[in-house]
């Protein structure tokens, strides 16, 4: 036998060697290690996502599968979910491997889909009254004062929209009118019935969490000749944050012995 041969069978005898520096072990580049766990009848550990649009799922899962302590939950305030790590924490170790959760989505009513479906989008004389009609029963029309308005008058109201263009040095902008230029005004007027500012909905947003008050506002532009008509959510961003808050306080109420923090987390 030559004397490599015999140098490779002496290093490979001995794949791995123990270093004194903490944890570290050296093992020879030639040997390939493999995890038998595919093979055996069960996981050497739990991991996994449980995904749920439940409360009550989430919080049974997450009280029967943490492994060691309260869970971690993060609240993400863009998606409006929650993410429980369940093995963030091992016992004997700084940190668990993060690898199984539980993640409770919350799913968006048909009103708040619909709307965000709708917002800046404009839609024609036509397409927009019968999206009032379908949707009469939703909607409560005030005018600029708050004050209600009979959604059907509302309906001939649009039905019957004219536009009308005249000379004028003014230059105004509101929710029915606009200035084309300093010489020449288009507004957007009714010949029947009344034509609101403001729609309002009583809706939750998202399955689980409380009624609110969603307040949109009318835009009617007529720039081109014809009526156009777009819906726009009231102080959107104030909307949607506090939507988040809530979600992140029902998510305490409902796991108070678990930290709850605002943010996402990514084990790498």
């Amino acid at each position: 036998m030559e004397n490599t041969e015999a140098k490779a069978i002496v290093e490979l005898s001995n794949p791995v060697m123990d270093l004194a520096r903490g944890g570290l072990i050296a093992l020879n580049e030639d040997y390939k290690i493999e995890d038998l766990e595919g093979f055996q009848a069960g996981r050497n550990r739990s991991r996994g996502t449980l995904k749920t649009p439940s409360f009550d799922d989430f919080k049974s899962y997450v009280l029967d599968a943490s492994e060691s302590g309260p869970a971690p939950v993060f609240v993400n305030h863009k998606n409006i979910l929650a993410v429980a790590i369940l093995n963030y924490s091992q016992d004997g170790f700084v940190q668990g491997h993060c690898d199984h959760q539980a993640v409770l989505q919350l799913e968006s009513t048909v009103v708040w889909s619909k709307l965000n479906q709708l917002k800046d989008n404009k839609l024609n004389q036509k397409r927009f009254a019968t999206l009032l009609e379908d949707w009469a029963s939703v909607f409560v029309a005030t005018n600029e004062s708050g004050e209600s308005i009979n959604i059907a008058e509302a309906i001939n109201a649009v039905r019957n929209m004219k536009v009308d263009a005249t000379a004028t040095k003014d230059s105004v902008v509101n929710n029915m009118k606009e200035s084309r230029s300093v010489f020449e005004q288009v507004e957007a007027t009714s010949t029947a019935g009344k034509l609101p500012s403001y729609f309002e909905i009583t809706d939750t947003a998202y399955v689980g969490l409380d009624e609110k008050t969603i307040k949109l506002r009318l835009l009617v532009n007529s720039s081109e000749g014809e009526p156009t008509f777009a819906l726009q959510i009231v102080k959107e961003e104030l909307l949607c944050n506090e939507i988040v808050q809530e979600f992140k306080e029902k998510v305490i109420a409902l796991l108070p012995e678990n930290p709850v923090r605002i943010g996402t987390f990514d084990a790498k």
